[in-house]
């Protein structure tokens, strides 16, 4: 697909749905009977493959109606599908700052972001799942994953002390964030963090109890490995 040029980068809306499903969103602006059409049209095109006619026509669309979503989802669609993950994205973009608040349209937006290696604006979606939902723990760990990532050690240990809130005897997010002190040079912090737990735990977990709860932690540690926080 060639590149539409500098009209669509303009604005800074709903991510299409990965199964297949509607990407309809809800429009708020008024939309002329002639550019309904124009955009029914544009997704069927767009539905047979005829990618070329159905961005003229979208380009069309967004000239006529630049706050309007829809066009920049389709258009999303077309370069996700033609592999430009990357300008995808960004057209996904456009459309979330258009639609409604979306706490998993975010967090969708975010998985993208990450996957194409952008990890400036997988924060910025985070941040923005987490303004409409604080208490997403998964958000909350990928986030401090990826602010350790980028060497950003205070804000990480800020998410995952505001994680242990929800985990407090989780051991994983208790071992990075005593790692997360430890890089800002307050070892300190991270022996009184450990001990703590440690002591909590004994206290609260006989002996017998105590094995199972580590056991649990160890098995809660893998299905980790792969991203996010276990329940």
């Amino acid at each position: 697909v060639s590149a539409p040029g500098s009209l669509l980068f303009r604005l800074p809306h709903k991510l299409p749905d990965r199964e297949g499903r509607s990407a309809l969103v809800a429009m708020s602006v008024t939309v002329p009977p002639e550019v309904q059409r124009q955009l029914g049209e544009a997704t069927m095109l767009y539905a047979y493959r005829d990618f070329q006619k159905a961005m003229a026509m979208l380009l069309e669309v967004v000239r006529l109606c630049p706050r309007l979503p829809h066009p920049y989802e389709t258009l999303g669609l077309i370069y996700e599908e033609e592999g430009h993950k990357k300008k995808a994205l960004q057209l996904y973009l456009m459309a979330a700052n258009l639609s409604r608040r979306d706490a998993a349209q975010w967090r969708r937006l975010a998985v993208l972001a990450t996957e194409v290696g952008e990890a400036e604006q997988a924060l910025f979606c985070l941040g923005k799942t987490l303004a409409l939902t604080p208490d997403d723990v998964d958000s909350l760990w990928e986030q401090a994953r990826l602010h350790t990532q980028l060497g950003q050690h205070r804000k990480a240990a800020a998410g995952l002390a505001s994680l242990l809130q929800h985990r407090p005897h989780d051991a994983h997010v208790v071992r990075q964030l005593a790692i997360s002190y430890t890089e800002l040079g307050a070892a300190d912090r991270a022996i009184e963090l450990l001990s703590h737990v440690t002591a909590s735990l004994t206290k609260e977990s006989p002996p017998a109890a105590a094995a199972s709860s580590s056991a649990a932690g160890g098995a809660a540690d893998e299905r980790r490995a792969g991203g996010g926080v276990g329940g």
